[in-house]
């Protein structure tokens, strides 16, 4: 807002100038810039600019005696312009513009004494203040209450959120928002379960519930729309080497708990007698399909094997090479002489390599048909690299260099910081149960894509 502009002046004239002032402070932001820029806006009349930059001058070099007393001359009388702003709206019901005013005018007389500058304004505006927040909050509340009565949901929420900037717990506000937001939802509930999209009604149901933990019969209406969309999984116990048993039966345990933790509509079958059978191959074999479905109550089946259990660790591979040594020696009285003495060292590598195949199939019992299936190589490594001296070495390591400077070009001479890191770099590949559980952690991750992309 511009206040205290005299009228031969157009409000183009006004932008001008305070876009010349900020021009002249994006080269400088100093405090005499500031300062200056303030004294400009303050000769236009702008005085409520002219405070800002006024203060912005101060806070830059508190000890600028020149704008702590234009501060508090020109604060002053934004001040109290502002303070008859909240009085002239506040008396004539404009209550959302006198709180906005007040709270200006709050935020600006903090920010001065901050800086040890008091500003004053009639302290009987800060019960005005909270009466003019009371009102406010009834008006809307009010009109909100009619829209929510209304239906007009989403208007009402313009409304009530007005009032929880202020008051959330004003009347009944809480519980108007809550039927604002979960009425619309829960309606479209019910409609998606009429129509026997359970999956959409139950999306609606987890929004409502996000908002409030219990509405209306919601709770019952999402176990009802979980009893249509759950699907039962019979997971048959898997087949293995001699090394792989401990990690089939881990996998077995985990794809168990992944089911339950991480799918609402997915029951895994933990009780079923026909988990163990024998080879538990059900390849095309229809009538032992079914003969299992409608035994166990299943809708898929899934089976995994793993195989081909690797493990092997390649290295140390060294590989010889030279670097050189800073040396400065005294050849005389007034001569220092700085030489770079080849010294041997090796580049170390060493690298653990993991793997097994993976090999499932997922299969509709219903239509009998192999939904997914893939065999995976599922495999994990890890490389370590470092230098180490043939022979002990002395001095500094910021002596050492992975070339000659006397005898490389600077165009070729880079930066031997991560060389040299590598003398006091890891030494230890991970071990064979590290690399088996990262491996283990990428294979439950399959399972739980299959089941996300393929159990619907």
């Amino acid at each position: 807002m511009l206040f205290f502009l005299p009228k031969a002046h157009s409000l183009n004239l006004q932008i001008k100038i305070i876009v010349c002032c900020f021009a002249l402070l994006a080269a400088c932001t100093g405090s005499k810039k500031f300062f200056k820029a303030a004294e400009k806006l303050e000769k236009q009349g702008l005085v409520n600019e002219a405070a800002e930059f006024y203060l912005e001058s101060l806070q830059r070099k508190p000890t600028n005696v020149d704008a702590r007393v234009k501060l508090k001359e020109v604060g002053q009388k934004y001040t109290s312009f502002m303070a008859s702003e909240f009085f002239r709206n506040y008396n004539t019901g404009q209550y959302d513009a006198s709180i906005e005013n007040f709270e200006r005018m709050k935020d600006f007389t903090k920010r001065t004494q901050a800086l040890n500058v008091v500003l004053n304004y009639p302290t009987a505006y800060e019960d005005d203040y909270k009466s003019a927040v009371e009102k406010y909050c009834a008006k809307n509340y009010d009109a909100g209450l009619a829209l929510v009565k209304q239906r007009k949901y989403s208007e009402s929420m313009v409304y009530l959120n007005n009032i929880s900037k202020y008051n959330p717990d004003f009347k009944k506000t809480r519980d108007l928002k809550t039927t604002a937001v979960c009425e619309p939802l829960y309606q479209n509930a019910i409609s998606s379960i009429e129509g026997k999209n359970y999956l959409q009604a139950l999306n609606h149901l987890n929004l409502i519930h996000k908002q409030a933990s219990s509405y209306k019969d919601s709770k019952e209406l999402q176990e009802l729309c979980l009893a249509q969309q759950t699907k039962n999984l019979l997971m048959f116990e898997p087949k293995f080497g001699s090394n792989e048993k401990n990690i089939a039966e881990f996998l077995f345990n985990s794809f168990s708990q992944t089911a339950l933790q991480n799918f609402q509509t997915i029951n895994t079958i933990n009780n079923s007698p026909f988990a163990s059978l024998p080879g538990n191959d059900l390849g095309n074999n229809v009538d032992l399909i079914q003969g299992i479905r409608k035994a166990s109550g299943a809708d898929y089946f899934y089976t995994f094997e793993v195989v081909n259990k690797k493990s092997n660790v390649v290295g140390p591979q060294a590989s010889p090479a030279t670097c050189f040594q800073k040396y400065t020696y005294k050849k005389n009285d007034t001569l220092y002489v700085t030489e770079y003495k080849p010294i041997k060292y090796n580049y170390v590598k060493v690298t653990r390599n993991y793997s097994y195949e993976f090999k499932y199939k997922l299969i509709n019992a219903k239509t009998n048909q192999i939904v997914n299936f893939q065999t995976l190589t599922m495999s994990k490594q890890d490389v370590v690299e470092y230098n180490e001296f043939t022979q002990k070495p002395g001095g500094r390591m910021e002596d050492y260099f992975p070339y000659n400077p006397q005898a490389t070009s600077p165009i070729n001479q880079y930066n031997p910081k991560n060389w040299r890191a590598l003398f006091t770099a890891n030494k230890t590949v991970k071990t064979e149960p590290e690399l088996e559980n990262l491996t283990n952690s990428e294979t439950i991750k399959v399972f739980e894509k299959t089941l996300s992309n393929y159990i619907k």
